[in-house]
């Protein structure tokens, strides 16, 4: 007998889906080409991730990954898997040729807060040790799983879906209802020779049209001193913000692109750099042992970065991705579909992989199973959300060379979640109407929204340069967030410092059509504490 679902890839997104419809009855496979543990990036979670981690913890009853979306519960209760402390995101400014610098105004720094404190904060993820303690659970649960197996056929038909590969030198064949494809940019089912599904997902990326083009390369280090300390060495000021600048996703914006760094808490440290193409720095053509070298001449623009990156020690080699962006032609079909980052990616700029990816998992729970949805809903919303971020990452990169038209641009995106996870906690979706994994992610399923992203990166594009042209686009957004900006991201005074506060939420209680003493009233239910489903 077939299994009723496969799934391809046992990575984050893949194994919790298998988990959730086996606790829902469901017979799955779970089908790994590799072995765990193992390397993998999208290290950093968010607020709407934490979420949805904790509804799908309620429905089935997977405790662990209620104790994974904050993280104080997870240096609780599930010491042994590395993390780091992620109070918020962090942006610093640097100009070619020159030391870091910052003054009292904080042009060339921002600070986004996304918790009030260590205990309800989001975490960065070892991906090698959690996924490894995700497939152990899943198997635990009776996911029947297979790893190190190469998937090289795949036909759909009436009946199902039929997989033949290796695994460990031999052939298996494995046959199933409906597949999902996990894979990432490989695209097994949009990709495999002689697949059902490859004409009609799309053999290969489409990509011609992305609107940004940029190369990533990436590695982990160890040793590397927090930057803030670097840069009070080199002369910057920086005033304490809302919580210290290196207990965050921090984002380095750079003339040729962008470097992230996520720090966990054994010392390791998450590097990546991204370069826009084309630039006067073009990488090389393939994932070559050029990766370090051609790294290295870049950050050598960067004196503060590049004394930063010199005490550090690398764990990995340097790997080189040439280019990142991808997209599919479709997101699902008769028998199959596309978790997010098998159908589309497009940039690491705001860590908006690990919530996208979790909120298809909650929909793909509800479709499987027949309790709402379908694959014509879901493919629309993947593309619609596909699109969303696309705009709004390209207008981020069009206004880096700009910090204070960068920082406004930003806040289209901290306006944008901060308005949703505030819904979802305090008017959560009724249990008999679609739930909230429904909502389009960034509120891509609004026309407007969508629209909304794309004026900024067009504004951008034709404004005029200094400071007229700055301060006409910060008026812009601040007008156009001003009906969801329940956090008072728009306030000049803050100067890039945006702390999280929840007297603010309360006088900003009309935006979500609560009274102040609605908003007061919840306030309990919304501190929490770190075992509570709270994130505030």
């Amino acid at each position: 007998m077939p299994h009723d679902v496969a799934i391809l890839g046992a990575g984050m997104a893949g194994t919790i889906l298998a988990r959730v419809l086996t606790s829902a009855g469901l017979d799955v496979v779970l089908i790994e080409r590799h072995r765990h543990p193992r390397f993998a990036l999208g290290e950093s979670s968010t607020p709407l991730a934490a979420l949805a981690l904790e509804r799908l913890a309620a429905r089935s009853g997977l405790s662990d990954l209620h104790q994974l979306a904050a993280y104080g519960r997870w240096r609780r209760h599930l010491p042994r898997l590395r993390r780091g402390l992620k109070r918020g995101f962090t942006f610093f400014h640097h100009r070619p040729g020159a030391p870091y610098c910052n003054d009292r105004s904080n042009r060339a720094r921002l600070l986004v807060a996304a918790s009030p404190n260590p205990a309800s904060a989001d975490a960065h993820w070892l991906r090698a040790d959690v996924d490894h303690h995700l497939v152990r659970r899943a198997i635990a649960e009776g996911v029947i799983y297979f790893d190190q197996t190469d998937i090289r056929h795949l036909e759909l038909g009436a009946r199902g879906a039929r997989l033949d590969g290796r695994r460990n030198g031999r052939g298996i064949r494995i046959e199933a209802a409906f597949v999902v494809d996990g894979t990432g940019a490989a695209g097994v089912v949009a990709g495999v020779a002689g697949s059902g599904a490859r004409g009609e997902a799309g053999s290969e990326p489409h990509s011609a049209s992305s609107a940004i083009t940029s190369s990533l390369a990436f590695t982990h280090v160890a040793g590397m001193p927090p930057f803030a300390v670097c840069a009070r060495a080199a002369g910057a000021r920086l005033d304490p913000g809302p919580y210290p600048d290196d207990h965050a996703a921090v984002h380095h914006l750079l003339a040729e692109g962008w470097m992230y760094q996520l720090t966990f808490d054994h010392g390791t440290t998450s590097v990546g750099l991204l370069l826009e193409q084309p630039t006067c720095a073009e990488p090389p053509a393939a994932d070559t042992r050029d990766a370090g070298a051609h790294v290295k001449a870049v950050l050598a623009r960067y004196p503060t970065l590049a004394g930063q990156m010199a005490a550090a020690r690398l764990l990995r080699p340097w790997r080189l991705v040439p280019r990142i962006q991808y997209r599919r032609a479709r997101a699902a079909g008769d028998g199959w579909c596309l978790l997010p980052h098998s159908f589309a990616f497009v940039d690491p700029m705001f860590s908006t992989g690990m919530a996208w990816s979790l909120l298809a998992v909650e929909r793909l729970a509800d479709w499987l199973t027949g309790r709402f949805g379908d694959g014509v809903h879901y493919a629309r919303l993947l593309a619609q959300e596909a699109d969303a971020i696309e705009q709004l990452v390209a207008a981020a990169y069009r206004a880096r060379g700009d910090f204070a038209c960068f920082a406004a641009t930003s806040l289209l995106y901290f306006a944008a979640v901060s308005f949703e996870e505030v819904c979802q906690r305090l008017c959560p979706a009724s249990p008999h109407a679609p739930g909230d994994a429904w909502r389009g992610f960034l509120g891509a399923d609004v026309a407007e929204r969508r629209a909304l992203f794309a004026s900024a990166r067009q504004r951008l594009e034709a404004r005029e340069d200094g400071a007229v042209g700055r301060e006409a686009f910060a008026g812009w957004v601040a007008r156009q967030i001003a009906p969801f900006d329940i956090a008072g991201l728009s306030d000049p005074a803050r100067h890039n410092m945006h702390p999280l506060e929840l007297e603010t939420l309360v006088e900003h209680a009309p935006l979500l059509g609560l009274s102040a003493q609605q908003v007061r009233a919840a306030l309990p239910r919304l501190r929490g504490d770190a075992e509570t489903a709270s994130y505030w």
